[in-house]
């Protein structure tokens, strides 16, 4: 399989990033890939790249931030981008909300190489690409997931590391009004009561 685009990874695990980049390079005949570790340097990357086509490939869980956030950003910045998310995410509640976003694939880290390639070609024909693992995870959930927003994740985040909601505000650039406004409504989507209750439904989930 032969395909002209660049693309590009974000991955905070410096050592997946680049592994992955050499397989692209030598497996997938991607001749023009770059690896970025943080997402301030790939957003400034993109403003630079322009609006051309482009594939990003995308870990969900990254440091200070979280991938369907960082998703948002790339496709305000480039909607040509094809987003498609590099993940060692397997719980349900984390998949169906990557999903929500519509993201043009979803891959395990743990995918062989002939996933990968048969992910580019279809991400190549415009058509979404879920591997077989999160297919079986997903298929085989029985259980109503709640999914949560970026921000309402961010906001968790914030609460899971003990920060009070005028500080979570200040960090977010958010009114305290709005920042309780979202813990309520997580708390309904969660059936919680307390904050604690929340951040171990989040946890129990892998929401953080």
């Amino acid at each position: 399989m032969k395909t002209s685009r660049h693309a590009v990874i974000l991955d905070d695990q410096k050592i997946v990033a680049f592994s992955f980049e050499l397989l692209l390079k030598r497996e997938c005949q991607i001749d023009l890939v770059q690896s970025f570790n943080r997402g301030n340097d790939l957003f400034q990357f993109l403003y630079a790249f322009g609006k051309e086509e482009l594939l990003v490939f995308l870990d969900y869980y990254l440091q200070d931030e979280n991938g369907l956030s960082v998703l948002t950003e790339i496709k305000r910045i480039n909607g040509s981008a094809k987003v498609i998310f590099l993940t060692g995410a397997t719980a349900p509640a984390v998949l169906a909300s990557m999903l929500q976003y519509r993201p043009d694939g979803l891959l395990s880290k743990s995918c062989e190489l002939a996933e990968i390639q048969a992910c580019l070609a279809a991400v190549n024909s415009r058509q979404t690409f879920i591997c077989r693992e999160f297919e079986h995870i997903l298929s085989s959930n029985d259980k109503r997931v709640e999914t949560f927003t970026p921000r309402e994740i961010e906001v968790l985040q914030h609460f899971s590391n003990g920060y009070s909601v005028a500080e979570t505000a200040s960090k977010t650039f958010l009114s305290p009004h709005t920042v309780v406004t979202h813990r309520r409504k997580m708390m309904a989507k969660a059936g919680c009561q307390t904050i604690a209750q929340m951040l171990k439904y989040a946890r129990e989930h892998h929401l953080i």
